[in-house]
Formats: C-alpha cells, structure tokens, sequence
C-alpha cells in the first residue's frame, strides 16, 4: 500500500465524521495549506488544521461526498460536491504526502464562482467560531 492510499483511508474514516483529533497525526509540521479564498500558502500545521477543521464545521458534511479519488505513489486529487445554503460546490483537494505518510502539500480548488463566494463565506464565519473558541 502507498502512502497515499494508507493515508486515504484514514482520512475518509476521520474527516467526514467531524473527527478533527486524527489531524495531527497526519499532518506534517512544515505542511502548505493553499485556500481557494487566500493569494499565499498558508504555513505550517496549526494554519493548516484550523482550515480543515473550518471546512469541516462550514461544508454541510451530511450532504458532502467525493465523487471522484485519483491516488498516486504521494499524491491524491479527491473530487467532492456538496450543497452550501441551496449552492451546489464542486471542487477538489489536491493532496500531497511524504515518505512518512503526512501531509506536506493540501490545496483546494473550487468552482463555481458562486459556489467560491459561498464557501468563502461560511468559512469566515466557521474560522470566526473556532477563533471565539480560543
């Protein structure tokens, strides 16, 4: 089994449950978080798992599914749609992991436009909540 295939099962038995605990063990501590809504990468782990778990509190996990999983030796493109307040979001998670099975490079990319502005939004508010949490 490759890493990425190994790290795809423990990421579909994690992530769509609201899991977030499994995060840190596999994410690197030097990993990259590129954000659809965002110019620059954003560095290191706790950036990156605080986007995660946003998107995990904003996206509508009930209705959320990928649809689509390409697995290379390191690499994963992951094709999910979901529905956000009656917009359909369709988009992908391009993934890449280290010989250690972790997480060095974790970009989303969404379209459409309308189904962007829709996630942008209730990501603001979900990273608005956890920074509450604080």
């Amino acid at each position: 089994m490759t890493p990425a295939e190994k790290f795809l099962t423990i990421w579909m038995e994690n992530f769509t449950k609201h899991n977030e605990g499994f995060l840190d063990s596999i994410l690197d501590d030097d990993v990259s978080f590129h954000s659809p809504v965002i110019f620059k990468p954003l560095p290191g782990k706790d950036l990156t798992k605080l986007y995660l778990m946003a998107a995990s509190e904003s996206f509508s996990l009930n209705q959320f599914k990928y649809i689509r999983e390409i697995v290379g030796t390191n690499h994963l493109c992951l094709e999910f749609e979901t529905t956000m307040d009656d917009v359909v979001v369709n988009g992908v998670d391009l993934i890449t992991i280290n010989e250690d099975g972790k997480v060095i490079d974790f970009k989303v990319m969404i379209r459409t436009t309308k189904g962007l502005h829709k996630v942008q939004e209730k990501m603001m508010e979900s990273l608005e909540s956890l920074k509450g949490n604080d």
